[in-house]
């Protein structure tokens, strides 16, 4: 029986995985022509799935990394963010840092303060779970009521918790947060990147 050739892990495969996402993002905000509430549903929702899949897709293959760099011996099918972040000496300096690339959502409400980097740090990973995996819409559309003769474009907002509606939208447009948790998850891995 052959067995598997294990190719390293390298630092470019985790910036990749970031571009890809940064790919996603530029193609969803440009769906007709910028206005979200009137593109193909199906399309929005292939790519915002898209875009979380490969933005926390970067954190496990940093994880993965790590464990590599480090020598932690943690089997590829086993390693996760939390688990390596939680192997780490205290004293490494990345222990820190990859350990704010995870939080657990599982049956866990939204935080309290949903726009806090903790607070997007639930919430992108619960959106990569909800829309990636359950195919939940995480949008909600504003019409603005017309003004004279014409009506504003719908503005697109996500959801707080695609778990539940309930709770309401964001107070910040979907653009506007996609692009924060673009940059807070390439800010995290990249500084990690830069002591490995």
């Amino acid at each position: 029986m052959n067995t598997p050739v294990k190719t390293p892990i390298n630092k470019d495969e985790i910036i990749s995985r970031l571009r890809f996402a940064e790919r996603r993002l530029s193609e969803l905000l440009n769906l007709n022509n910028g206005e979200l509430s009137g593109a193909n549903a199906q399309e929005r929702l292939q790519l915002v799935q898209e875009f979380f899949f490969h933005l926390v897709g970067a954190t496990e293959v940093l994880a993965q990394l790590v464990n590599e760099v480090r020598g932690l011996g943690i089997d590829s099918e086993q390693v996760e963010v939390y688990g390596v972040a939680n192997t780490l000496p205290a004293t490494d300096p990345i222990k820190a840092p990859l350990d704010s690339l995870y939080t657990r959502t599982r049956r866990q409400p939204l935080p309290a303060d949903p726009y806090s980097d903790e607070g997007y740090m639930f919430r992108i990973l619960n959106y990569r779970n909800q829309v990636t995996h359950r195919h939940r819409n995480p949008f909600q559309f504003v019409i603005h009521l017309p003004v004279g003769a014409k009506t504003s474009p719908a503005q697109a907002y996500l959801l707080l918790d695609s778990r539940d509606p309930t709770i309401g939208a964001s107070n910040k447009t979907a653009q506007d947060e996609l692009h924060y948790m673009l940059t807070l998850i390439k800010t995290r891995c990249e500084k990690i990147l830069s002591v490995l």
